[in-house]
């Protein structure tokens, strides 16, 4: 089946936004665009209005449309978020860099989360998640001891934390919560990240439940600011 002539513009769009146009680069006017186009002008702002919901895109009234800065876009917050997939999908080459980990007795807040005893230990696992090689996120990620025995840094090395889990503990992520706030970088995820100390971030606490409702890890990540951005769709009832 044919694609709508909206869709079939937009990729077009799409495309010469990629190869010719600069961010915050403003684009032709919609009767310019008709006029390139050869469309009608309700197709052309169906188009763009797809464009702006990809995040390609910003308006500013009475000024323009304008090609928005190279955001990474986070799905919608209501669906179970995966960074691989995601960037993948942003045709970006992810990979994942290990930097620690370590038994240890997590803070209270943090063993709260994961409804451990005060004697239960977790482990730290501190780790870099990249796009085409660039640092984008910095997570410390505290999995319980009693749920993963014996995990080391080679079994980790060997695929992609979920994939891990799933594979040597038989442990899937079904629902995961997260809040988000913005908070400056500290130095040490500054340093790892290639950001100046104190950079604006996202700090993002995830928190996943597995198939029997128990909680299996708990995550604290830092995205940096100008990488990152957190997009919502909501419908009035």
């Amino acid at each position: 089946m044919k694609s709508p002539l909206y869709k079939e513009l937009m990729n077009q769009l799409a495309s010469h936004i990629k190869k010719d146009y600069q961010p915050n680069q403003k684009l032709p006017s919609e009767r310019e665009l008709v006029e390139m186009f050869k469309v009608s002008r309700s197709t052309v702002r169906l188009a763009l209005n797809e464009l702006e919901e990809k995040g390609l895109i910003y308006r500013l009234h009475g000024k323009g449309t304008f090609v928005a800065p190279t955001f990474i876009k986070q799905p919608n917050l209501g669906s179970m978020y995966s960074f691989s997939s995601q960037m993948e999908g942003e045709g970006k080459e992810i990979s994942t860099k290990n930097i620690s980990l370590k038994l240890c007795t997590p803070e209270k807040e943090i063993a709260l989360q994961l409804n451990l005893a005060s004697n239960d230990q977790a482990y730290e696992l501190i780790r870099l998640r990249l796009a085409d090689g660039e640092p984008l996120v910095y997570n410390r990620t505290y999995l319980p001891e009693k749920i993963f025995p014996n995990l080391t840094l080679d079994d980790l090395n060997q695929g992609t934390l979920y994939g891990t889990l799933k594979k040597k503990y038989h442990q899937i992520s079904v629902l995961a919560f997260e809040d988000v706030q913005t908070v400056n970088l500290t130095k040490e995820a500054a340093q790892l990240l290639h950001v100046k100390e104190n950079t604006a971030s996202l700090k993002i606490n995830r928190k996943a439940i597995n198939d029997k409702n128990i909680p299996i890890e708990f995550t604290q990540a830092l995205a940096r600011g100008d990488k990152f951005v957190y997009r919502s769709k909501q419908y009035n009832e």
